[in-house]
């Protein structure tokens, strides 16, 4: 991977992790914490972050999210 990929990756990674933080903030700010379709797209998100190898801190922004909506299921068992 050349400089500019990774730099790439990494702001991917970044730009990832701060949409889903926002996300789960602005529901949790207007009360809705039970999602079933945001859990669910999360979920698969985890599912391929694990698959594509993305940073450790990217895959606790997504369990974060996921526990913070009530999603209590296991990801490591696919999407």
């Amino acid at each position: 991977m050349t400089v500019s990929q990774h730099d790439a990756h990494e702001q991917f990674e970044h730009l990832l992790r701060q949409r889903i933080t926002q996300t789960v903030i602005g529901r949790i700010d207007r009360e809705i914490t039970i999602d079933d379709l945001l859990i669910a797209r999360l979920r698969r998100y985890e599912h391929l972050a694990r698959t594509e190898k993305l940073s450790s801190q990217t895959l606790q922004v997504i369990s974060s999210a996921r526990r913070l909506l009530g999603d209590t299921s296991d990801p490591r068992h696919g999407p």
